[in-house]
């Protein structure tokens, strides 16, 4: 059972002053450009509370403050990808691709597609599970919300102009390596594909299915930036495609795309089940809800605006990770790349970035939400049992291997000391010994001399902890 409430008062935040009448919603003072500046390395799109997708803007890629894909110094963007980290050092993800354009879009001499679109801060608004952005030269209003699965976008397009649609599986956020990739149109109102990559960590699979409020008029498909006919038989992958729709109507155009690690067929599942219809608002009103839900976990009395903005941010941005990886059926992707099934209502879970969390947000979390604490251990021992390994940094359904220790084992201990149950103790007890073990992590020096040498192993005293 989840605790609903922890009073903290003004005392511990050390306040005095005017208070707040304490009317607002704590997502009324969730900024989510907080931290998106300096190295904050944190994405302003929509996303649902531990959610599979993250949708948001992309303005620069291939440097250290590219790792969530946006900085608050850029004045252009690439467009809107649907999965991004959130906090990290080291960059990854990024995944299809979405710009709209006004422009039936030709490659340049470098090849380019996607040109960027300028914008301005005057002209974009973040909220929990809601973002947009007026793309400046082309004047168009792109609106992004989210469920858990499923990325949804709204884009206004003037109405004396055409209306075209970029989907680039070619967009990175880093140097990785593209395996296959593939689009296909799947109906008049869809279109569905996939993408392998080895990036941070290697083998990730991401499946698409995106359905539009309007029939595709038209599809161009290009590989290595040449266009290809629809009836063309493909040698190799389609990276890329350009979809006109008719913007006679005036009507915006609501795009919605259901993400799956596993296959297609279940990408549309999760969206089917998640947005029945094209009710951008009624999507963006329930994810504003589900944030106000969870962000109530802690209720703050007194203190001044800015540091109740200050705190529910800090709130909103523990809440983003670690991410669902698992679908609505239940099936998800093991680090052993076969494809898992678990019993209905539970969830499977990545992007745990242990060395951080494991002092201060795990802990947090044993205090507002010990049912996200027995399904993140869960999600650890599913690990073992698929590499024999307590995970150390996973991503997606793979281990990045980044930083030192194993701090699945902080996690786990910390959780059964305070009466966190709803696990297999013996077995996580099993998986935490063979852990230790394991020599990368200095256990073979440790046995040998009952400490790490520092002079033969880097950050031997964290390692030995």
């Amino acid at each position: 059972m989840k605790q609903k409430k922890l009073l903290f008062s003004a005392a511990v935040f050390l306040i005095c002053g005017s208070c707040t009448t304490g009317m607002l919603s704590p997502t009324d003072y969730v900024d989510p450009f907080i931290g998106t500046g300096f190295h904050g390395h944190t994405y302003p799109g929509a996303t649902m509370p531990f959610g599979a997708v993250q949708l948001s803007p992309d303005t620069r890629a291939g440097n250290w403050d590219a790792c969530a894909g946006y900085h608050y110094d850029d004045t252009s963007l690439k467009g809107f990808s649907h999965t991004h980290l959130s906090g990290t050092g080291c960059i990854d993800l990024g995944d299809i691709l979405l710009r709209p354009t006004t422009t039936n879009p030709e490659p340049d001499a470098e090849g380019n597609i996607c040109h960027p679109a300028t914008f301005s801060h005057r002209d974009e608004e973040a909220t929990p599970g809601y973002y947009s952005v007026i793309l400046k030269d082309e004047k168009i209003k792109a609106e992004l919300t989210a469920t858990t699965h499923v990325g949804m976008h709204r884009y206004t397009f003037p109405s004396d102009k055409p209306a075209f649609v970029i989907i680039d599986l070619e967009h990175l956020l880093d140097n990785e390596r593209i395996y296959e990739a593939s689009i296909e149109q799947t109906a008049a109102d869809e279109i569905a594909g996939m993408r392998r990559t080895g990036g941070w960590t290697d083998n990730q699979y991401v499946y698409f299915a995106a359905r539009f409020s309007k029939p595709v008029q038209n599809i161009r498909f290009l590989k290595d930036k040449k266009e290809i006919r629809v009836e063309d038989k493909l040698e190799g992958e389609r990276l890329q495609a350009v979809l006109t729709f008719d913007n006679t109507d005036k009507m915006p155009l609501v795009v919605k795309v259901g993400l799956s690690q596993v296959s297609v067929e279940n990408a549309r599942e999760n969206l089917e089940h998640e947005v029945k219809d094209f009710d951008f608002d009624a999507v963006c009103a329930a994810a504003r809800s589900e944030w106000g839900r969870v962000l109530s976990s802690i209720t703050v009395e007194g203190g001044r605006t800015g540091d109740l903005k200050n705190f529910y941010t800090a709130m909103y941005h523990v809440m983003v990770v670690p991410n669902t990886v698992s679908d609505v059926n239940g099936r998800y992707r093991r680090h052993n790349m076969q494809i898992g099934q678990l019993p209905k209502g539970k969830v499977r879970y990545s992007t745990f970035s242990l060395w951080d969390t494991f002092r201060a947000w795990n802990p947090l979390m044993t205090l507002i939400d010990t049912t996200l604490v027995n399904g993140m251990i869960h999600s650890f021992l599913d690990i073992y049992d698929a590499s024999g390994e307590l995970p150390i940094w996973p991503l997606a359904s793979g281990e990045t291997g980044t930083m030192i220790g194993y701090h699945s084992a902080s996690v786990i201990a910390d959780a059964y000391l305070k009466g966190i149950r709803g696990f297999d103790a013996e077995k996580a007890l099993e998986a935490m010994m063979v852990s230790s073990e394991k020599n990368k992590k200095g256990a073979d020096y440790y046995i040998k001399y009952g400490f790490i040498p520092s002079n033969i192993k880097r950050e031997s005293v964290s390692c030995l902890l």
